[in-house]
């Protein structure tokens, strides 16, 4: 597992969830790396899905390769583990899906589905 603090955030320092999509949104816009606001968002939107993916898919791999500790309660937290992460995954991976549909749509010219 990875050691990372997550600070939590003053209600007077409260910024919109939206604004971080927002700023790298008008990034991939400026370099020109995205045709429309709407794109460059959901562009931004999957840039951060993609990240958050590869700490649970490392995760993964780290228990399902872990050698065995010879205590059966380690083993079953283990392999209970295991199968949280892959559902976390599998979450993920239909959050990536549908955001790449409602940027298809979004650069196709239609409204997202």
């Amino acid at each position: 597992m990875t050691a990372t603090v997550i600070p939590l955030r003053l209600k007077r320092d409260e910024t919109s969830a939206l604004a971080g999509f927002d700023a790298a949104a008008a990034d991939l816009l400026a370099e020109g790396r995205a045709p429309t606001l709407s794109s460059a968002q959901l562009d931004a939107i999957l840039m951060k899905l993609r990240r958050q993916r590869a700490e649970p898919l490392t995760i993964n791999v780290t228990l399902e390769t872990r050698a065995s500790s010879d205590d059966a309660r380690i083993e079953v937290i283990n392999a209970k583990l295991c199968v949280e992460v892959r559902k976390g995954l599998v979450q993920i991976d239909l959050l990536i899906q549908q955001a790449e549909t409602c940027a298809r749509a979004v650069r196709q010219g239609s409204e997202p589905i």
